[in-house]
């Protein structure tokens, strides 16, 4: 069944995990904004599987993820392919001086694929001055960053091209972040309400401010073996009611879903990566690793990530300093022991002598975390890039962190997404994303209104 062709921006893009959900559920990407240089490469071989699989040819993404065939040879058989992801894949950072040069390079591709409309916004714009933990890192409490303000171009570009509906995602420390005594919470809503056209945000606006966990989503309810809260507001043109009179109930459909699907249990990490091939420190590879190394397949979820995929990539261990694999062993069979959770309490009274020199331990107990078998993982953030600490991997045997591939599939990444760039990179922007397995299902939802609104449903 060939479905109605709606379309999308995804403005701060990142590795595309938000928009990856959209497209796996047929949406059209018009134009993808990232600053990110290996994000952007990313979003490129991103686009060009989509699209060889759109021709049936995936016989090529496979000889360029198994090393044989480059991607400039790739290119230069489908020149069609090349020229849209130029178009489409726009490295751009927001700002005053080029905002006009964004904007005109958008519209140049919405003419050049003849959209007359676009249906949907994403965004999810950065999220570091929001967060509780870097506020507690940075001495001004990231007052003073920039970035806090990133948002309004986000509005300029809703006011320019008027989608009927939008999807802002974000951590929920937005709630209380500051600048100069004001929540910016506040100043957004207030913002959002003066747009024009005029949108209506999910759930109504009095509700979120007596209660705003009402904005918060667990990507654990939508099938992704991970415990990740995020704020989603989701926005529509108010005078679409008049020809579609239940679409304010859409965030409660996407709740809903969520408490259902919450109901028949959470996937865990056993059930996430229980299949990969085992590592030591410093064995894998940060690019092409191999065919599976077993045809077993424990579970439906593992099925979904293998589909398309002729092996794994991005499976490289770190290697890790001695006094490390200490503390890893210790935390591994103490959390095999306990079911509470293991902090540097534990390692401070129980093995002293491998207590790692830092300031401020009591500040940061769990520094060490190892991720359980038989629970979900634990927030996949950016921070994975700088040390594994806080994602263990469960087996002793193994004793290391995650590889990138692993922190993919928590992150619910299907196994033929390829991560360009340093291995660093790679965990950046994982740990940046949107779980796509988690804005599939939204995207599913935002899709029938939209069959409804314009006569498809």
């Amino acid at each position: 069944m060939i479905k109605e062709p709606f379309y999308c921006i995804d403005l701060f893009a990142g590795a595309g995990g938000l928009s990856e959900g959209f497209k796996q559920e047929k949406f059209e990407l018009t134009a993808q904004i990232e600053m990110n240089k290996w994000a952007c490469d990313t979003l490129s071989v991103r686009l060009l599987y989509h699209k060889l699989k759109s021709l049936n040819k995936l016989y090529y993404y496979y000889k360029y993820l198994q090393e044989k065939a480059s991607i400039l040879q790739l290119l230069d058989k489908f020149p069609e392919i090349e020229k849209e992801i130029s178009n489409t894949i726009i490295q751009a950072t927001f700002g005053e001086d080029n905002f006009d040069e964004i904007v005109a390079k958008i519209k140049c591709n919405i003419k050049s694929k003849n959209v007359k409309k676009v249906h949907v916004i994403l965004s999810g714009p950065p999220c570091q001055p929001y967060s509780l933990i870097g506020r507690a890192r940075d001495p001004d409490r990231m007052e003073n960053d920039e970035r806090h303000y990133l948002y309004r171009y986000y509005l300029k570009i809703l006011e320019l091209f008027k989608p009927d509906f939008f999807i802002y995602e974000n951590v929920p420390g937005l709630f209380s972040a500051k600048v100069k005594g004001e929540k910016i919470f506040t100043r957004m809503i207030t913002d959002f309400s003066s747009l024009t056209p005029a949108y209506e945000i999910m759930p109504p606006m009095d509700k979120v401010i007596k209660n705003p966990g009402s904005f918060i989503l667990n990507s654990a309810d939508f099938g992704v073996p991970q415990i990740r809260r995020r704020l989603f507001l989701i926005g529509f043109k108010m005078h679409l009611k008049k020809q579609h009179r239940d679409i304010t109930g859409l965030f409660s459909k996407i709740q809903g879903y969520g408490i259902e699907n919450r109901k028949r249990g959470y996937l865990f990490i056993r059930d996430a990566i229980e299949d990969f091939p085992q590592l030591k420190p410093g064995e894998g590879n940060d690019e092409w690793w191999g065919p599976y190394s077993s045809s077993r397949i424990y579970n439906t979820y593992q099925q979904r990530m293998r589909r398309n995929s002729p092996g794994v990539l991005n499976h490289r261990a770190r290697l890790h300093m001695k006094s490390d694999l200490e503390r890893y062993k210790f935390f591994i069979s103490n959390s095999m022991k306990e079911k509470g959770r293991i902090t540097l309490r534990d390692l401070i009274k129980k093995k002293p002598e491998i207590i790692p020199n830092h300031k401020h331990l009591d500040k940061f107990i769990d520094r060490f975390r190892v991720q359980r078998w038989e629970q979900p993982a634990s927030t996949i953030t950016a921070h994975i890039r700088k040390d594994g600490h806080s994602y263990i991997h469960p087996d002793i045997n193994q004793c290391r962190s995650f590889t990138a591939r692993e922190a993919a599939r928590c992150q619910s990444f299907p196994d033929n997404f390829k991560f360009v760039g340093p291995r660093t990179q790679q965990f950046l922007q994982i740990g940046n994303a949107v779980p796509p397995l988690m804005a599939r299902h939204i995207a599913r939802l935002l899709r029938r209104e939209l069959e409804i609104i314009y006569g498809k449903g």
